[in-house]
């Protein structure tokens, strides 16, 4: 039976630092935030009870009933849904410690205390899925963060995955740290590494991470390239005010190709998109056509819009198809 739904509402699961959660999507106008469990610190979870409340979710959204907190996400679309009970959507950020200090993450309020905040081992819990079979081959493994890399288990964690023979985990890393199981993962092509350099001169890096690793960043990201299977991109998160400048941009991808990566993603800085995603200033607009329509001229392969970039995307096109009659 075909119905409205989303990979993450049917398989996903979401680890915080103190819940879990079905998915991290929030720029839509629902907020997202689907909650699983309340104060969750690392527990063996009874699956039983998270398919349970699943399949009470699919009979409502069998019956066109959306949660509130979907309202409005691009990732609702129609399709004839597995009700199997296996999870293949897993986005790994319980911890909040970094050794980047960018100013556009939700942990800039207070370093102090996030960089502080006691997080929990998640390895006892992905073997238990990895034993049980509850995680899928298939799945998609996401790490966000804080900066993985510097988790204790991450090593041993990212090994498990690769010997269970996962063969889609993306990595958010700032890389700043080099990691050998990144390394071995990129050989074997199971490993997606984004890093967010978000910029192509010194200046306007230690002016956005607040760290002066402009260039080991560049040497890691060089290194990782020699592993030729795996795929890296690099980020470029825009922030008005601050990196906002065509000729960076520009740069950043050229920086990117010399560096022997041909993949890039690209986003809008959260906060101020959702203050000002009604009234886009125009040179936003240059930006993202610039990187979005011509990549290509740069020896660049591949583009990947994160949430905010596909939302504006999304809220263009929408509004020249209105404009139009259409």
């Amino acid at each position: 039976m075909k119905y409205t739904s989303c990979i993450h509402l049917e398989h996903g699961i979401t680890f915080f630092s103190n819940s879990l959660q079905i998915c991290c999507i929030s720029s839509h106008p629902g907020g997202g935030n689907i909650l699983q469990i309340a104060n969750y610190r690392g527990e063996l979870i009874d699956w039983d009870k998270i398919f349970e409340s699943r399949a009470l979710m699919r009979k409502d959204l069998k019956k066109g009933i959306i949660p509130q907190k979907c309202s409005g996400c691009y990732y609702l679309k129609e399709n004839d849904w597995s009700s199997d009970n296996y999870i293949d959507e897993v986005l790994i950020g319980h911890f909040t410690h970094c050794n980047c200090n960018c100013i556009y993450c939700y942990t800039d309020k207070d370093k102090k205390f996030f960089n502080s905040n006691k997080t929990y081992n998640i390895y006892p819990v992905i073997k238990d899925m990895v034993d049980k079979k509850i995680l899928s081959k298939n799945a998609t493994i996401t790490f966000g963060g804080g900066e993985p890399t510097i988790l204790n288990e991450f090593e041993d964690l990212v090994n498990l995955l690769l010997d269970y023979d996962v063969y889609n985990i993306r990595i958010h890393s700032d890389g700043i740290k080099y990691s050998p199981a990144i390394e071995k993962g990129l050989r074997l092509g199971k490993i997606t590494l984004i890093t967010s350099v978000d910029s192509s001169s010194k200046q306007i890096y230690e002016k956005i991470k607040h760290v002066p690793c402009f260039d080991k960043v560049w040497e890691n990201l060089r290194n990782y390239a020699k592993s030729k299977n795996g795929l890296i991109r690099t980020k470029y998160v825009l922030i008005p005010g601050v990196n906002d400048n065509l000729r960076e941009v520009k740069n950043w991808m050229k920086m990117t190709y010399d560096s022997g990566i041909r993949h890039i993603a690209f986003d809008i800085e959260d906060n101020w998109f959702k203050k000002n995603r009604n009234n886009i200033p125009n040179y936003i607009y240059v930006i993202f056509d610039f990187v979005y329509k011509s990549y290509t001229q740069y020896n660049i392969e591949s583009c990947e819009l994160y949430e905010r970039a596909s939302n504006l995307k999304i809220d263009r096109d929408n509004k020249l198809q209105y404009s139009s009659g259409t």
